[in-house]
């Protein structure tokens, strides 16, 4: 499994991570188990995403100074996790260039939001990108 594919499943894990607030660890078991081509880039992936779930309150304070007009509770929770994913790999993972973490979620957007996401979500990282 490639990098982006690991990223993709990062997303989509904290995604549904806001609908079962169960044990973080049984959680990233279950999803594992589900999806085998993981255990090729478990520890990204691990890493990744209690890294984002321990430091969410830090993340979303972050996005939210980027918002124009908007609250982060009115931005599609598939948006808010693309969001989180990046700023985290923006601002925790040195491994990641900042243009490949923005890239990416802009990629996501494209791929799975609606048709302004990925505008607005490259307009946020790349306001939080210049304040860093």
């Amino acid at each position: 499994m490639s990098r982006i594919d690991t990223r993709e499943s990062v997303v989509f894990f904290i995604y549904q991570y806001d609908f079962r607030r169960e044990d973080i660890d049984k959680q990233i078991e279950l999803y594992v188990e589900a999806n085998d081509a993981l255990k090729e880039d478990l520890g990204y992936f691990r890493s990744t995403v209690i890294g984002i779930v321990g430091k969410r309150d830090a993340l979303d304070e972050s996005i939210a100074k980027y918002l124009k007009n908007w609250s982060l509770d009115r931005i599609p929770k598939l948006d808010k996790a693309i969001l989180e994913t990046a700023v985290y790999e923006i601002s925790y993972n040195d491994d990641i260039p900042t243009s490949v973490a923005i890239n990416e979620a802009v990629r996501l957007a494209k791929k799975y939001g609606t048709d302004d996401s990925y505008s607005y979500i490259n307009g946020v990282l790349s306001s939080y990108e210049k304040n860093l």
